[in-house]
């Protein structure tokens, strides 16, 4: 009995959580699909019953995972890290053109306004805001914008090539050449990784260096690293958090979880990272003084909240006091609550006077917690309909935003913008308009088969798979790196709408999530 015990270790837990996790996604998804909201005593009825059979799903899955991957011999000879940033950046490169001078989200016209006016907020990363307005101002002031646009791009796409590279040289390093090769092959042709490269959007970046950060960390707590490794897992680590603001969150609370249950030197990756997290907090302060950037609005951080609260407000008025009522108009003045669209808060959220809440947080942290005992159910629908596209892969993407916005934004020169704006000059507008239309709007979800490789439910499906696979094949401590990724869908999951550029961090974790396991157990040490 104890031999049995010691030989499974924790993997039967493992199965049981996963069995419940994918069972609650599965039956709470469809619920919101199909009728629009849920029925709490259902989903949790069918999340216990569906649970065993998942679970037991995804143990012989993991199995024959296994078998698969044991015993074949690695390729005698691979690429150079160098070479693989050639062969990515050549993948890449056509979509380039096609697009020139590259794709924008909404954002973008924000963050250029910053550098031309010199008046800087951190509601965007003022990294981002610098590498993207700067040669964009510098094509404005030579008279070429979109050139200066180009640029830009063209720097992105080599950034990007070279995180991805360099993950490359680590998958290989720690799993063979089968799985670096398997990795580029990924890298190089899957359609979003494309589409990315040549858009001027901060989730760019951040998921090249995440995915390089994340890589590095799991190659220090396998196989340990080199000095360089090391220096290079920390600058990954720094600009991560500086391209992308909630990515500290997730980091953070990984390393505090991390040093609670790792014993002794197993302590030293968690210590490094929270280092190296510390770090480029200290880094971001410096250089938001520097530009002297205005701090962003709170209201950013209530997308959840806000959602909540307003559908109460629409739906079940009758259930507020007048105080509540009071106090939730005077926060989302001019009935901005009327403005609630299930799948993004932003209606809501711009026209809120967030200087009601500053002056009397107290207050609305009553008047939440208040709606969320009277009207749980409504509650519930309000997140779930909020994330239900990381949540389950959708049938059809119906979201009131982009899935990825491939055109140029012009509504938002609105004075501060002097002589022509940046626009396109595909020397194929036909194919970026078929790209735009086809893919941009609706994540590519009128073709049967393709649509899913663009559906984000699938891909948040397929990469909590791979996490679960870590945990089940690897020692303690590198199953619990696999919970980093978590911890960022964590974040996500507050935000305030599902979009393709959101999960695009994500599609660059796969491949290193999938490469082999070390065949280590639970309980090794």
């Amino acid at each position: 009995m104890q031999s049995l015990k010691k030989q499974l270790g924790r993997r039967p837990y493992i199965m049981a959580a996963g069995g419940l996790l994918y069972a609650f996604l599965l039956t709470a998804g469809f619920q919101i699909e199909r009728n629009g909201n849920s029925d709490p005593w259902i989903t949790i009825l069918l999340s216990i019953i569906l649970a065993l059979p998942i679970g037991m799903g995804l143990r012989r899955l993991f199995e024959i995972w296994q078998k698969m991957v044991t015993g074949r011999p690695d390729l005698k000879r691979f690429l150079s890290d160098w070479q693989v940033f050639l062969v990515l950046t050549a993948c890449y490169i056509p979509m380039y053109i096609v697009l020139f001078p590259g794709s924008f989200a909404y954002d973008v016209p924000f963050q250029v306004k910053q550098v031309i006016t010199g008046i800087y907020s951190s509601h965007h990363p003022v990294l981002h805001t610098l590498l993207l307005g700067i040669p964009v101002a510098l094509g404005k002031k030579i008279g070429h914008v979109t050139w200066g646009t180009a640029l830009y791009t063209l720097i992105q796409i080599l950034l990007l090539s070279r995180c991805f590279s360099k993950c490359v040289e680590s998958i290989e390093k720690q799993s063979g050449k089968r799985s670096a090769r398997a990795a580029m092959i990924f890298f190089a042709i899957y359609p979003l990784h494309m589409l990315m490269a040549s858009n001027a959007t901060k989730d760019t970046l951040f998921g090249g260096t995440f995915a390089l950060a994340f890589c590095l960390i799991l190659q220090k707590m396998r196989i340990g690293v080199t000095n360089r490794e090391n220096g290079r897992m920390i600058l990954a680590i720094l600009f991560s958090i500086l391209l992308r603001n909630n990515a500290v969150y997730a980091y953070l609370a990984w390393t505090v979880l991390l040093m609670l249950i790792l014993k002794d030197d197993k302590r030293k990756v968690p210590v490094a990272v929270l280092a190296s997290t510390i770090l480029a907090l200290f880094a971001g302060v410096c250089l938001n003084q520097a530009v002297r950037a205005t701090p962003g609005d709170i209201v950013e951080m209530l997308s959840v909240p806000i959602q909540q609260v307003a559908r109460v407000r629409n739906l079940r008025p009758e259930v507020l006091s007048e105080e509540e009522i009071e106090a939730i108009d005077a926060a989302m003045p001019s009935e901005a609550w009327s403005y609630y669209d299930p799948t993004i808060s932003d209606p809501v959220k711009f026209a809120m006077d967030s200087s009601v809440i500053r002056e009397n947080p107290k207050l609305y942290l009553k008047l939440y917690l208040s709606v969320l005992l009277k009207c749980p159910k409504e509650s519930i629908d309000a997140f779930l309909l909020l994330t239900h596209g990381f949540l389950y892969p959708y049938q059809h993407y119906e979201m009131s935003n982009y899935y990825l916005q491939t055109g140029i934004t012009v509504k938002y020169y609105d004075g501060w913008w002097t002589g022509e704006p940046i626009h396109t000059e595909s020397p194929t507008p036909e194919l970026r308009a078929a790209i735009e239309w086809r893919i941009g709007s609706k994540g590519a979800m009128q073709w049967p088969v393709i649509g899913y490789l663009f559906n984000i439910g699938v891909i948040i499906w397929i990469m909590l798979l791979l996490a679960l696979k870590q945990m089940y094949f690897s020692r303690k401590d590198i199953a619990l790196a696999a919970l980093l990724p978590v911890f960022l869908l964590g974040t996500y999951l507050l935000g305030p709408c599902v979009a393709g550029r959101y999960v695009y961090p994500f599609v660059c974790l796969l491949p290193i999530l999938a490469q082999k396991g070390n065949g280590g157990k639970w309980h090794e040490t």
